[in-house]
């Protein structure tokens, strides 16, 4: 049976999860920075005090107690080989309960990692942690359309593509349409 509240750290075969806190700034904005140039392509715009420590302090602090009262959840991903460098990270947010039981999955990887199989592991573990304590049965994913890479991962892990959501995601300024795929977790408490 899992613990009703997330723990630090969780263990795939060649991969850590951790649910970070504050003390970790330092090493997420490392983490970011290294990132930066792949994660903005993707990704919303952010203010020159996002890249700042005292920044992803507040949000650790956030994150964690977020993660604490299980509304939301982001887990750091660290390789066994070297356990204190972040090379990714696996969250679920905008968790939604009774009628909708469901959250949004959001990822990253660092370029350095793709294609070796970390982001299938981490995934995968991390809903097997997430949907029972969220409890959710429905998670879902926005992926640009020229994002072949994700939309490959989602359909290796199982989710499903739903359609396009017209103008969901701002994208460097810019409202864009998304891929938007689901997937259906047997949560026992929901069936």
């Amino acid at each position: 049976m899992i613990d009703q509240r997330f723990m630090r750290e969780y263990e795939t075969e060649r991969l850590f999860l951790r649910v970070l806190d504050e003390r970790y700034a330092s090493d997420v904005l490392e983490f970011l920075n290294e990132g930066a140039e792949t994660f903005d392509e993707y990704e919303s715009e952010k203010s020159a005090e996002y890249y700042t420590t005292s920044f992803q302090q507040r949000v650790l602090k956030m994150e964690y107690n977020m993660a604490m009262q299980k509304v939301a959840v982001r887990f750091y991903v660290f390789k066994k080989e070297d356990p204190y460098k972040i090379i990714g990270t696996v969250s679920f947010s905008f968790v939604r309960q009774s009628p909708f039981f469901s959250c949004m999955l959001g990822y990253k990887l660092l370029p350095g990692e793709w294609h070796k199989g970390y982001a299938s592991e981490a995934i995968k573990a991390a809903m097997d942690i997430a949907a029972p304590i969220l409890n959710v049965g429905r998670i879902e994913a926005f992926v640009l359309p020229e994002n072949r890479s994700s939309q490959t991962l989602l359909s290796r892990l199982g989710f499903s593509l739903e359609g396009t959501a017209n103008k969901i995601i701002e994208v460097k300024g810019i409202r864009r349409d998304h891929l938007q795929y689901s997937y259906l977790y047997k949560n026992e408490s929901l069936y």
